[in-house]
């Protein structure tokens, strides 16, 4: 009876340190997965439902050296969202057909994901800590992005492939992204949504701001019209073309010589009545001599164009090629993000950070509009909550194995008092009282309750220090985000478990040890 009352104190305290190291290792790695692909707060313009459909605004907050300095926040950081289309290149594969013979097949797997564009100054360690191939994507390069392994599986993807990806701007759009880094989370939730690549190349894939250019449009009338093309936003806006400010969008020649055109854009603002210079064009003409309109090669009464390009148009004339090359404006769009991550020290203490925050941004209009916090927590709610009831799991757990330990220990003790009758007996005849023979199967019970408890830490402890280091049991992805049984080696979490499981169960004892003061000398000796 008093092996099987250590060995049940023994499980009991493995059990309960194995269930609180685990629960808190899963709940700590799920966080940390949660908070490495987006930071804890997140500031965005007031309205937007969530942090991937965030609208565009503008960074140039005049505030925003101030967010670094509340205490609590690391970093502030801006990053821009984009939903695109990927679309792997063309591979063979084999299908099995209705009679059941295999046929060779050419596919393209197609895979809606959300590109998150990123600073020079972003914060790579999470992802970096889970890259598999290649490297992250350089600053200077707009074309390059970090796909999970995930997607790369679906899409038949190797590292340093050619992906197109379709996107939306005033029309869909096609662009060609190198996969130069292959990364793998285990955190489903995410490696089959995110694809990683650079700010820059999030803003060129927008129409957020305004971008400014020239274009000549050269038609059946008798004249040449240089025209202003406009992209993203076109509201309020006046052109300058060297005699002042109007809302004319074209110039019309006659007959054209060697020059350079130049257009200033400038946007009104109603509220003020001034007009802000925002972006700039320049087209340049190269003339076989003076050209007029008469002088244009026609084919079927329109102009013939030798080349069609991003940068410049040829055109054919009878005096030779007429040339104009353009410089569009840089735009504003550089100005646009999502919204800005906030990065804190402290993960608890995330409620007051996030309350500072809001009294630092809200309610203050930026650019005609205001600004809202977003808390991890609400934006993934689901998973959070599923987090906390873990907690609950965790309680009724501990409960049940110290029932059990209470019980055991217990039962032990009243087999003690029973085996030594005549002992407390022969105590009470030489005059002890009570109290002092009780304390004495107390420390019997104490004694065997510490054996217990050094057998079960030190199962817990290395059963939880092969698990960390070798991860022997596995996990289902799919199901719990991670690969394998995580671990949380917090000395308090023991050191908890044992003086909860002692504490209790000495308590506990107190009762069943009651039974000495019902015992009576004079039976208890003629009873031996």
């Amino acid at each position: 009876m008093l092996r099987i009352s250590v060995v049940s104190i023994a499980l009991a305290i493995l059990v309960n340190s194995l269930t609180l190291a685990i629960v808190r290792g899963f709940q700590q790695k799920i966080k940390d997965k949660i908070t490495g692909f987006n930071a804890p707060l997140f500031i965005s313009k007031a309205g937007s439902a969530h942090i991937f459909e965030a609208e565009a605004l503008d960074r140039r907050i005049p505030f925003l050296p101030e967010l670094a300095q509340i205490p609590g926040v690391s970093a502030v950081k801006p990053v821009a969202f984009k939903p695109l289309l990927l679309q792997s290149p063309r591979f063979n594969d084999t299908i099995q057909t209705a009679n059941g013979k295999d046929s060779l097949v050419q596919r393209q797997d197609m895979l809606g994901l959300m590109l998150k564009g990123v600073d020079a100054q972003y914060d790579w360690s999470f992802i970096r800590s889970h890259l598999v191939k290649g490297r992250l994507p350089k600053a200077q390069n707009n074309n390059e992005v970090l796909l999970s392994l995930t997607s790369a599986n679906n899409l038949n993807i190797n590292l340093n492939d050619e992906v197109s990806a379709y996107h939306i701007k005033q029309q869909p759009l096609l662009k060609k992204l190198k996969v130069v880094g292959i990364y793998n989370t285990g955190f489903l939730e995410y490696d089959q949504k995110l694809v990683f690549g650079n700010l820059a190349l999030v803003q060129q894939m927008s129409d957020n701001g305004t971008k400014i250019s020239l274009r000549p449009q050269l038609n059946g009338k008798a004249e040449f019209l240089i025209s202003v093309e406009v992209e993203g936003d076109a509201s309020n806006l006046l052109f300058d073309w060297g005699l002042g400010k109007d809302i004319y969008t074209a110039h019309r020649f006659t007959s054209l010589k060697d020059t350079t055109l130049k257009v200033f854009a400038y946007r009104y603002q109603n509220n003020s009545g001034l007009a802000k210079l925002i972006d700039s064009a320049q087209i340049q003409i190269k003339v076989p001599g003076v050209l007029s309109y008469s002088d244009l090669q026609l084919e079927n009464g329109t102009p013939v164009c030798l080349v069609d390009g991003l940068t410049e148009q040829v055109y054919a004339t009878q005096k030779g090629p007429l040339r104009f090359t353009f410089k569009d404006g840089n735009g504003t769009g550089v100005h646009f993000i999502s919204g800005f991550e906030v990065a804190v020290s402290n993960f608890d203490e995330l409620p007051k950070v996030e309350q500072a925050l809001k009294d630092a941004v809200e309610m203050r209009p930026v650019n005609q509009h205001l600004l809202q916090v977003t808390n991890i927590q609400d934006t993934e709610a689901d998973l959070f909550s599923w987090l906390h009831f873990l907690d609950f799991n965790v309680l009724i757990i501990i409960f049940l194995m110290l029932i059990i330990g209470i019980i055991n220990v217990g039962s032990a003790v009243l087999v003690l008092i029973v085996v030594r009758t005549s002992f407390v007996g022969l105590l009470k005849a030489l005059g002890a009282n009570n109290r002092s023979i009780r304390r004495i199967f107390l420390w019997q019970a104490a004694y065997l309750l510490l054996r217990g408890l050094l057998i079960g830490n030190t199962l817990a402890i290395a059963l939880s220090w092969l698990q960390y280091q070798y991860g022997f049991i596995k996990l289902n992805p799919e199901v719990y985000y991670l690969d394998a049984v995580p671990i949380e080696f917090n000395f308090w979490n023991f050191i908890f478990i044992n003086a909860l499981t002692f504490s209790t169960c000495m308590v506990a004892l107190l009762l069943p040890s009651r039974v000495v003061s019902r015992i009576s000398p004079i039976k208890a000796l003629k009873f031996q």
